[in-house]
């Protein structure tokens, strides 16, 4: 599992809502694979969890848009990074089903990219915004 901490909270209320949420997800999905759950049920959990992410990142995109924050485009460039990367293990999980190892990988990539993310870049807006 992989919990949320307070130190990820960026002071935003509605984006450190989402990002819990995020974390949730992630960690349903997670629960899915360990408890052996049905392929379908698992195959859904990641689906779900690919589009929440991908409307957290249209809701930060225009959040960023609104507020004329400079790093838009770099910003915009690491979500979109992220999502071809999530399309990716989308396509192993359908062809491979959740073998550990794979869940492994997605577990270190997405805990990975959603700690440095919320940590750097997420943060950089709230402080802009500031």
């Amino acid at each position: 599992m992989v919990e949320w901490q307070e130190s990820l909270s960026i002071g935003m209320l509605e984006v450190d809502i989402q990002h819990k949420l995020l974390f949730e997800k992630f960690n349903a999905f997670l629960a899915a694979c360990e408890a052996e759950t049905e392929a379908d049920g698992i195959y859904r959990l990641f689906w779900f969890l690919e589009a929440y992410a991908i409307t957290h990142f249209n809701e930060e995109e225009k959040l960023m848009q609104r507020v004329g924050f400079p790093d838009y485009l770099k910003h915009r460039e690491k979500h979109l990074a992220f999502a071809g990367e999530i399309a990716k293990l989308k396509e192993q999980l359908k062809h491979e089903g959740p073998t550990h190892t794979l869940v492994s990988t997605m577990t270190m990539f997405i805990s990975g990219w959603l700690v440095n993310h919320i940590s750097s870049m997420d943060r950089a807006i709230a402080r802009f915004v500031a």
